[in-house]
């Protein structure tokens, strides 16, 4: 998972049709009377309005989410993680589109809040430290029918992902993205397991008005994930689990407060220019 940027207040504002390319607006501003979200091009339509955008301009997502540790039948509650995703998203030729990201996690305590630097594992009684500053940026692409593609093949890595078909009821508007991914590493015994499913909500009124070229959507996260690498568990059977809520086309008034203040105080870069950690590769055309 990965992502990106621009200065604070102004990065998380939630644009409709700004910088948009000509083809692009005359897509946007031709939305159809009633929701399209069985057709190929509406399903695409209302995938990337909600997950990102059609125009070219910053997008801010968050997420916030309590992690646990599941042994046979118990869930043990284990510290929190906040997540910020920056994103750009252009137009092929093609007909698909480039979707460039870059994202910055902090695991927190789960009485104060604070990112940790260590955390003690309770099934090991030691102290682990805790990897952070985030993943370099990267590139993905979504074709028409929404297949998701990375820019090139990963030895060990088998990944499925699939955009379950979009619910509707009345005004509201329903997406699940679900990814199931194992990578195989040398000399592992198992491979590295990560699966997660994402539900995002917005209004149909919203997708429909004229010009919109995104639209903020509500999410719900839940991913199952095998013990990670810095908690030490070797061979202790079980794996962990988050559950949590989010926010797609975010404004700063929403980001969670521990994932404002850990960056603030960790990563001041990401507050002064967000959008130069997406330069690298977005100014490398697909």
């Amino acid at each position: 998972m990965i992502r990106r940027r621009e200065a604070l207040a102004g990065m998380m504002t939630t644009g409709a049709a700004l910088a948009v390319p000509a083809p692009l607006r005359a897509a946007s501003a031709a939305a159809p009377s009633s929701l399209d979200v069985t057709s190929m091009a509406g399903r695409q339509r209302t995938f990337l309005m909600m997950r990102g955008a059609l125009d070219e301009d910053l997008v801010t997502n968050w997420v916030q989410a309590n992690y646990y540790g599941v042994v046979e039948d118990r869930m043990e509650p284990l510290f929190n993680v906040v997540s910020a995703v920056f994103s750009r998203t252009r137009a092929l030729a093609d007909g698909a589109y480039q979707q460039v990201t870059f994202e910055l996690a902090w695991f927190t305590d789960i009485a104060t809040g604070k990112a940790l630097d260590t955390f003690r594992n309770p099934y090991t009684n030691k102290d682990c430290k805790i990897p952070s500053g985030g993943f370099a940026p990267s590139s993905t692409r979504f074709d028409k029918d929404l297949s998701f593609h990375l820019p090139k093949e990963m030895p060990g890595l088998q990944l499925e992902h699939e955009v379950l078909p979009i619910v509707t009821r009345g005004n509201d508007v329903w997406v699940t993205e679900r990814i199931r991914s194992a990578a195989s590493f040398p000399g592992a015994a198992r491979p590295f397991r990560y699966s997660d499913s994402t539900v995002m909500h917005a209004q149909a009124s919203d997708l429909q008005r004229p010009g919109a070229t995104r639209v903020t959507s509500n999410v719900s996260y839940t991913n199952v994930v095998s013990w990670r690498p810095w908690l030490e568990m070797g061979d202790h059977p079980g794996h962990l689990t988050a559950s949590g809520v989010g926010r797609q086309n975010a404004t700063r008034d929403s980001m969670p407060p521990a994932w404002l203040e850990a960056t603030e105080a960790r990563r001041p870069d990401v507050f002064k220019d967000p959008a130069a950690l997406l330069a690298p590769l977005w100014d490398t055309k697909a």
